[in-house]
């Protein structure tokens, strides 16, 4: 690897939401309250199992008029799809307003019927207590809103300064936190979790861009779909008995689509070799250019 780009490394990816309007404090104060549940959360960071592990993950809300996705490096980076947009930057001011306030929030639960309908307020009643982790979060980028010599070029960039493997048959390239040691070489350790991935999604079924957040609970299959029935929740043909997926409506939904991907309970004495990232690393393999 070339010492100068080591130096653009990949440190943290940070989606940061718009914070302008009352409906969106409210929406993000919501899932800021969500987030704050998964005990690998602090202060809405989630950083790797192992501290020498990059990168972390974190989310933030300011004044934007759409949904970002920043990415902690020197080396240029801007993709633009839709109303969404993926950027190299560090100027990330904004905080979440009001974390504090999940006592709230439950008093407003507790008053009324949790709803049955797409809200984060239904997402956050039928969770809450449940959560267990963020397996990774990502990004769909719909093909007709991004040529493909953009994709790759994309791609391109970020197999320089991170840890990016092929998903096997499919265009979802996955971002795995790796020491610099794995940086430089690959990763051969598959001890722990490695969490949290990020995914690259080249779309070519959905016209907008959709944010996704996998988590991990502790509820069953049964639990989660009597939790959250059709039309609210539905399986993604092919990974139906990994996890139930459920859209979440927001104030962008116009432009961009959010995607919470619920995992099924699973064997806790025993990772699988998609927890320990080993299933990407070997089955599919790094992306170098």
């Amino acid at each position: 690897m070339d010492v100068n780009l080591a130096m653009t490394r990949l440190t943290e990816i940070t989606f940061i939401f718009p914070n302008d309007h009352q409906n969106e404090k409210e929406w993000n104060r919501t899932f800021g309250a969500l987030l704050m549940g998964i005990p690998n959360c602090r202060e809405l960071n989630f950083m790797p199992v192992s501290e020498k592990n990059l990168p972390s993950t974190s989310f933030r809300a300011t004044s934007v008029n759409y949904p970002q996705i920043v990415l902690g490096t020197s080396l240029p980076i801007q993709a633009v799809f839709g109303c969404v947009s993926i950027r190299n930057g560090i100027d990330l001011a904004g905080t979440w307003e009001q974390l504090a306030e999940t006592e709230a929030i439950d008093n407003v639960l507790k008053s009324s019927e949790v709803p049955n309908d797409h809200s984060i307020t239904a997402l956050y009643a039928r969770l809450k207590g449940h959560l267990i982790d963020m397996d990774h979060s990502g990004v769909n980028i719909p093909v007709p809103l991004f040529e493909k010599s953009k994709w790759e070029e994309l791609t391109q960039k970020l197999s320089q300064i991170t840890n990016i493997y092929r998903y096997p048959g499919e265009e979802w390239p996955f971002i795995i936190p790796a020491n610099e040691e794995e940086f430089q070489a690959d990763i051969t350790d598959f001890s722990a979790p490695r969490t949290l991935k990020f995914e690259l999604v080249y779309d070519e079924y959905n016209a907008l861009p959709i944010l996704q957040f996998a988590l991990i609970t502790d509820l069953s299959r049964n639990e989660l779909e009597e939790a959250f029935p059709h039309p609210y929740g539905y399986a993604i043909p092919g990974l139906e008995d990994i996890f139930r997926s459920v859209m979440v409506d927001s104030p962008w939904s116009k432009d961009v689509l959010i995607r919470i991907d619920l995992y099924y309970k699973g064997n806790e004495a025993e990772l699988t070799d998609w927890e320990t990232g080993e299933w990407l690393v070997k089955s599919g393999g790094r992306i170098n250019y």
